[in-house]
């Protein structure tokens, strides 16, 4: 059983974690498309990583990506720059020159090509969280294994709902008179 301050104080690292992710969507302290540099890895706020490397003719950041699937592949998420809806992501600031060879578009899926890059982009996000004490590679990886656990859940099964659907669901059903 967790005690009751070591979930206080999960509870108070996760509104820090909350408060920064709010913060970012407003900010204008970013690093802009002028000033950076090819082939180089930043921390990035984005939809869905951390650490990418930046590709000036792609106008965005090389990303390891979970998503329907354990093992990791490359996409990428647009310079906030460029504007809505494709801008997605803001550097914060650099951490090194990329030392693998970097893939044709076309082999962004990939298995076997993009391996040691994802692991190489994880591996620095790991080693430079956005927040200190974020593990924000695992709670990705962990998001998407609770995601392909919903999916795997017979239709009709209340628990793939939110906690909130689930009360909105009530509501709606046994309205308060």
């Amino acid at each position: 059983m967790v005690s009751a301050r070591v979930a206080t104080e999960v509870s108070i690292f996760n509104q820090k974690v909350l408060n920064w992710i709010l913060s970012m969507q407003d900010s204008t302290n970013y690093l802009h498309i002028d000033n950076l540099i090819p082939n180089m890895a930043y921390t990035i706020w984005a939809r869905n990583a951390y650490v990418g490397i930046w590709l000036p003719d792609e106008k965005g950041f090389l990303i390891s990506r979970y998503k329907m699937h354990p093992i990791p592949f490359l996409s990428v998420e647009y310079h906030w720059d460029i504007g809505e809806p494709l801008g997605t992501a803001k550097p914060l600031r650099p951490l090194e020159k990329c030392p693998l060879p970097l893939p044709s578009l076309s082999d962004y899926r990939n298995d076997e090509i993009n391996s040691n890059l994802c692991v190489w982009l994880d591996a620095l996000e790991e080693h430079n969280p956005p927040l200190p004490g974020w593990d924000s590679v695992g709670e990705r990886r962990q998001s998407n294994a609770d995601f392909l656990k919903r999916l795997a859940r017979p239709l009709g099964d209340k628990s793939v709902f939110p906690i909130w659907r689930i009360e909105l669901d009530h509501l709606i059903n046994n309205p308060i008179v």
